[in-house]
């Protein structure tokens, strides 16, 4: 196949069209520079935004009069068992209240109830009411994320930001450990896009579907993080990927809000005992996302389970709070028949967040000149565990700094060289199109298989290191570049950066000799501040992927509460 190219010329490129894609784009705009947005999907209506359940963390009195940006610092450092950056946490909590309740401005419009008040909550973790949610009733339970991304579409459109949809961003161009640009493909065109920039933002998301077991979206495969790698950068923290304990897994498949827990849910086994008190006794059906899976897990693994998850009993909530914060979960109920809080409903753990990703410094540039990062691409601000709600904070918090920065970066550059087709054929491995080459749909299953069952809820050495093993052996079968089909060709460079990124995860889960948040070892089940109160980091070299831990300061220490009981 003989490359063709098109070349393209933006100040500020942004990789993502979600929710820390779209507010960077208006940042960067409104900082007076030109701004193109590559999405591999349409910008505003893919990513994890898309299927999000609305809930956004804000630490403001107005939310709750009790709250204070310092209570908000100190519930996030907690929840991440110490291993939070905590500048990038100030930064989140500091700047929440401005720009959550500014995402007005876009025209997002915050959920109320009758009398006209704040529908507000506090999910597990979280030590005050600061949950606040979107209006989102005319809109399909698994599209509720367009209640905040079509408003930001709509207006990065009205500043006259480029979008190219359909259009995956392949590989950053950097030389000299600086930005020049990024080759991508159109989609549609099957044609390859040289685009020429001073700063690249990467707001691809996170890589749920590196697992079998997820709640992410399709176009969530770990191009946020492979990019970065490629381009020099160092990621941080990837032995962390959150376990959501509440999809709903019978009768209907869906995300159900952990808020729920605040207002008198709670989980119970097959014999319909209320179990989440024998693991942790004080927090009870309050316990962190990485507790409670793990206990979900224990009892399903103990024979207690209901079709490999749990029973979630909502009866202990007030109807008509169900009815307005939940209604589109009661509906979901009634289509079928059933009522919410009355007739069972089962969940399980699934994959879905990434509380790693790109090292970045308060101003979210990362090691490369010119690159930087928002939203989940970022790591550092969650530690081993992700509050609810933190998420869809730092996509705005994060995007609007990152889109402010790049956008200044930008006025004291010159413009990058532009790249001759020579240069460009030169990135991209040589590819042969015969029906004996290997099925890309089958490979990306069986890596997806690897993952959940070595990479999982639970981890050994040994199914860490068969798993590493496994995804050696299928990067192996895309040497040569051998693929069936002109149409595999994107699906070809995703699985790719799917085994940079499972390759990335694994070492650093290896390294990691201790239970923390998240990660779980079975092999070493007790959490070790003495030896493994630090952070692992991750880069790519000519030798390959590398792996290694970093201690952290004795100054930032915050308490951590131990792994359940087996």
């Amino acid at each position: 196949m003989t490359p063709t190219f098109d070349q393209l010329d933006t100040d500020v490129l942004i990789v993502g069209g979600g929710l820390a894609g779209l507010r960077a784009a208006i940042a960067a705009a409104e900082g007076g520079v030109s701004v193109m947005v590559a999405c591999k999907r349409k910008a505003g209506r893919s990513g994890n935004t898309l299927v999000a359940e609305g809930g956004i963390a804000v630490s403001s009195s107005g939310v709750d009069p009790g709250d204070s940006i310092e209570q908000h610092i100190e519930d996030t450092l907690t929840s991440g068992k110490g291993l939070c950056d905590p500048d990038l946490t100030r930064l989140l909590a500091e700047n929440s209240e401005k720009e959550v309740f500014g995402l007005t401005r876009f025209g997002v419009v915050l959920g109320r109830d009758k009398s006209g008040d704040l529908l507000r909550g506090q999910p597990p973790g979280h030590t005050k009411r600061r949950s606040v949610r979107t209006e989102t009733d005319h809109l399909p339970k698994n599209a509720r994320g367009q209640s905040i991304t079509l408003p930001l579409l709509k207006f990065a459109e009205n500043l006259g930001v480029t979008f190219l949809d359909r259009t995956p961003v392949l590989r950053l161009v950097s030389r000299d450990c600086a930005i020049e640009g990024a080759l991508a493909m159109d989609e549609e065109k099957e044609r390859y896009l040289f685009i020429r920039t001073k700063a690249i933002i990467i707001a691809a998301g996170g890589a749920g579907q590196m697992f079998s077991h997820t709640n992410n979206t399709a176009d969530i495969t770990g191009d946020s993080y492979a990019l970065a790698l490629d381009a020099g950068a160092t990621l941080r923290d990837l032995e962390f990927p959150q376990f959501y304990p509440n999809w709903g897994i019978s009768p209907f498949r869906s995300t159900i809000s952990s808020v729920m827990m605040g207002d008198g849910a709670i989980f119970r086994n097959k014999d319909q005992e209320r179990f989440m008190p024998r693991y942790y006794p004080e927090a009870k059906d309050m316990a962190t996302r990485d507790q409670t899976s793990l206990a979900i897990f224990r009892e399903v693994q103990a024979g207690r389970g209901v079709e490999g998850g749990v029973y979630f009993d909502a009866s202990g909530v007030d109807q008509e709070v169900l009815e307005v914060k939940y209604h589109h979960l009661t509906e979901a109920m009634r289509r079928l028949g059933l009522e919410f809080g009355k007739d069972p409903v089962i969940v399980a753990p699934v994959v879905h967040h990434y509380m790693g990703g790109i090292s970045v410094n308060g101003h979210l540039e990362s090691g490369v000149r010119g690159l930087f990062a928002a939203g989940e691409a970022c790591g550092g601000t969650h530690g081993a565990n992700r509050l609810s709600g933190n998420a869809l904070s730092e996509c705005v918090v994060f995007g609007a700094l990152s889109g402010a920065a790049a956008a200044e970066y930008v006025k004291g550059c010159e413009v990058p060289h532009s790249a001759g087709e020579d240069s460009i054929a030169a990135m991209l491995p040589s590819l042969v199109f015969q029906e004996e080459g290997p099925d890309i749909a089958d490979l990306r299953r069986e890596m997806r298989e690897i993952n959940w069952e070595k990479n999982g809820i639970i981890r050994t050495e040994e199914n860490l290191l068969a798993g590493l093993g496994a995804i050696e052996k299928i990067r192996d079968l895309l040497q040569g570049g051998k693929i069936r089909k002109p149409d595999h060709l994107i699906r070809y460079h995703e699985l790719l950066n799917m085994l940079d990124t499972s390759e990335a995860a694994i070492r650093s889960a290896l390294i990691r000799k201790e239970s923390r948040g998240a990660h779980f070892r079975e092999d070493y089940p007790g959490e070790d501040n003495e030896n493994w109160l630090g952070n692992v980091f991750v880069r790519k070299t000519g030798a390959g992927i590398e792996a290694w831990f970093e201690p952290i300061p004795a100054a930032v220490e915050t308490k951590a509460s131990s792994a359940p009981a087996k």
